[in-house]
């Protein structure tokens, strides 16, 4: 992702006011594509958003009440900028009464084709339109002239499916901790929730992670509330993820099952993939609703097969590195259609740490050595795996 340095200065105008709305928004990150941007706030907000289309088209965002603090850095006076590339120009961001204003500089000719204001995250994308035989002649790039290949000699997708140039040298994992809030998920013979297990063992996962100077971790969500699939996913690619573990505490009537599982995508489950990049733009660079079915399908499965190779290799490290620690379940590795594990471009797995039903795994999984130990072998694993692919 291209983060905000705050080490770009420039000079704003001084904007007229307008009225306040509710608490104040902190702007907490920016990222951006060759054709979308995405502003994350530190609460939900309502912004005011417009468009002015002259010689210089610009997307302006308003945030009435707040501050930026983006990695502990706050504004300085004057305000700053950003370069861009593709359709954006740079982004301007300051600060205006009490609150700021976020100002995208396009290229001329360049629309704005949609605004989604989700709780605190505002996502712009803008109008790029790709003819069937430009998107055929990038299908071929991708599987003739890849630089390079993963080790079955499926070649790396070309067409940069997120949408999103990263530029932080360390990998982003984010962690998900299952279930939340009003979603206790699993319940133990003696009460334990499955939301709590899953809270903890991120938070270990976390600190273990940190530890090493070798990550950034993201969690899905930082204290105990829901949090929608739809949400958790894009927060995933938003944070562009390179990888994605969801943690969860499995159930079964049968009280004597025991032991960790490892999820990934299972190849049934694999068209789904299609309808949500329709439905979110995942793939930023082609709008599949513009293209035919046969050559939509190609560009999601470009992506998909390189992602999948990811998960399955990081998924066999990870089963190795929890035989060591815990039981497993016979079969260990296993496949399914969970949608946490639907993103076409972020290699995922799901990771059931033992069975709640059983009550030698749940007096375990309380166990904060016992996570401890297990969660060590997860983040073993997360350094193989990197260390495996350069």
């Amino acid at each position: 992702m291209l983060r905000l340095t705050l080490t770009f200065l420039f000079s704003l105008i001084i904007w007229a006011g307008f009225a306040p709305f509710g608490a104040a928004q902190t702007l907490t990150d920016i990222s951006f594509g060759s054709h979308s941007v995405i502003l994350e706030l530190s609460a939900p907000a309502v912004p005011k958003i417009f468009t002015i289309d002259d010689e210089a088209p610009r997307i302006v965002v308003d945030i009435a009440d707040g501050s930026v603090d983006i990695e502990g850095k706050t504004l300085k006076s004057g305000g700053q900028v950003i370069q861009g590339h593709g359709a954006i120009r740079r982004i301007r961001v300051g600060a205006r009464g009490k609150g700021y204003r976020i100002v995208t500089d396009l290229a001329p000719g360049t629309q704005m084709k949609s605004r989604l204001v989700e709780g605190r995250i505002i996502t712009l994308t803008f109008d790029k339109t790709i003819k069937m035989t430009e998107a055929k002649a990038a299908v071929r790039s991708s599987r003739q002239s890849a630089p390079r290949y993963f080790e079955n000699q499926i070649p790396y997708p070309r067409l940069a499916p997120r949408g999103i140039v990263k530029v932080p040298s360390k990998p982003v994992i984010v962690i998900d901790p299952g279930h939340g809030g009003r979603d206790p998920g699993a319940i133990g013979q003696k009460g334990t929730h499955e939301k709590d297990i899953t809270w903890a063992s991120a938070k270990e996962l976390q600190r273990q992670l940190l530890a090493t100077n070798r990550y950034k971790v993201i969690l899905t969500r930082t204290k105990d509330v829901y949090v929608d699939h739809e949400e958790r996913l894009r927060i995933a690619r938003a944070g562009g993820a390179d990888l994605f573990i969801s943690i969860h505490a499995d159930s079964a009537g049968n009280k004597s099952a025991r032991g960790a599982t490892v999820y990934t995508l299972a190849d049934r489950a694999k068209n789904r993939s299609k309808r949500i990049v329709n439905s979110q733009n995942w793939i930023m660079d082609v709008d599949l609703s513009d293209q035919s079915d046969s050559v939509g399908d190609i560009l999601v499965d470009l992506a998909q097969r390189s992602t999948s190779t990811q998960s399955e290799k990081f998924a066999d490290y990870l089963v190795e590195g929890l035989g060591s620690s815990t039981r497993m379940i016979r079969n260990s590795h296993r496949r399914a259609g969970y949608y946490v594990l639907l993103a076409p471009d972020v290699p995922a797995v799901l990771l059931e740490m033992g069975f709640l039903s059983n009550a030698r795994d749940e007096n375990l999984l309380n166990s904060a050595n016992h996570r401890k130990k297990v969660l060590k072998s997860v983040t073993r694993s997360i350094n193989k795996y990197f260390d495996s692919i350069g």
